[in-house]
């Protein structure tokens, strides 16, 4: 039972009003117990980056090693049992910088919405509606950056940038490393049918055996229609025990043994991402994960306001891990 069902059921035969503290201390609890996790129980792609995310210490950005694989370019190889052997160091490893990012949101209650609501019952009504309000705001904000965001708008950089055959991405340009690209799959803007074929191919095209490939497929639900058609007559299931009580049923299927998810909060239009989640995270700094601010007193509005913060960043460590299709028809 959730904290906000339990004062209910426990108050369903109270009368009088609460006083100002009260309301404050119930907003203040309900945020810490419900909102601060509830904004990552919104959808499933939430849910899994928030399963796996990473908490940092600090820092003025955040650093990931990277590692190339390139034996044409090491100091290791075959050798005779008398051959001196080099003592010249190889390194393959550098890393990619990403910048840290802060997103907040508030929920305001005025004390004449307060005053005006009749009972306790209709004050906690109040409250878990404000809350779940700005809870629901929150997910769709960081969903909407983790697909499409850029540093321009103060936001992370987003997966439509990440998943990319070209540019530069955590300060490493393309041309510099070769392997910094992704597989993309497109029809010149123009939108073809979605095939087997086509997702196998994507799939196969970000895999490598042993080291990193795609556990996680995303889509619209104009996509994930077509989807679904074509797998028709092919082995797949739906994983309810993922879904429990998000209300995403149906919406959820298992295809060369990775989940592809429904989500319109961000989503491109017409686009399926294939995602390697060991290889994109969301790393949170420690002190400011879903911190929570309160003010009793507005000086400017006779209001009570609470405010969380995220300090975060989105960042893959790879980019050949993660692959598009582009120009999809959609239902």
């Amino acid at each position: 039972m959730s904290l906000m069902n339990f004062i209910l059921v426990f108050l369903k035969d109270e009368t009088g009003a609460f006083s100002f503290s009260q309301v404050t201390a119930i907003t203040h609890d309900l945020i810490k117990d419900e909102m601060t996790e509830g904004v990552f129980l919104s959808s499933e792609f939430l849910r899994k980056l928030r399963d796996m995310q990473e908490l940092e210490e600090g820092g003025n950005q955040v650093l990931l090693p990277l590692m190339t694989k390139d034996d044409t370019g090491t100091t290791g190889g075959h050798y005779k049992r008398s051959d001196a052997l080099s003592l010249q160091e190889y390194d393959g490893i550098s890393a990619s910088l990403h910048q840290w990012v802060y997103l907040y949101e508030s929920v305001v209650i005025y004390k004449p919405d307060i005053a005006k609501n009749s009972g306790r019952l209709g004050v906690l009504k109040l409250i878990d509606k404000k809350i779940r309000q700005a809870e629901l705001a929150m997910a769709q904000r960081l969903t909407k950056a983790l697909f499409t965001g850029t540093a321009a708008n103060d936001q992370t950089v987003g997966l439509d940038s990440v998943i990319a055959s070209s540019g530069s991405y955590g300060s490493i340009a393309s041309t510099d490393l070769s392997t910094w690209v992704s597989n993309v799959d497109d029809n010149g803007g123009t939108n073809r049918a979605l095939t087997q074929a086509i997702v196998d191919a994507s799939y196969d095209n970000a895999f490598e055996p042993g080291v990193g490939g795609p556990d996680i497929g995303v889509m619209t639900k104009g996509v994930f229609s077509k989807f679904r058609g074509l797998l028709t007559g092919v082995q797949r299931t739906t994983r309810d025990s993922t879904l429990n009580g998000l209300g995403h049923k149906g919406q959820n299927l298992i295809y060369n043994g990775i989940d592809y998810l429904v989500d319109n909060a961000g989503m491109p239009a017409n686009t399926l991402f294939h995602l390697d989640s060991k290889h994109f995270k969301l790393h949170v700094h420690r002190d400011h994960n879903m911190r929570r601010q309160s003010i009793s007193d507005l000086e400017t509005a006779d209001a009570l306001l609470e405010r969380i913060f995220l300090y975060y960043v989105s960042a893959a460590s790879e980019r050949k891990f993660h692959s598009r299709v582009n120009d999809i028809t959609s239902a």
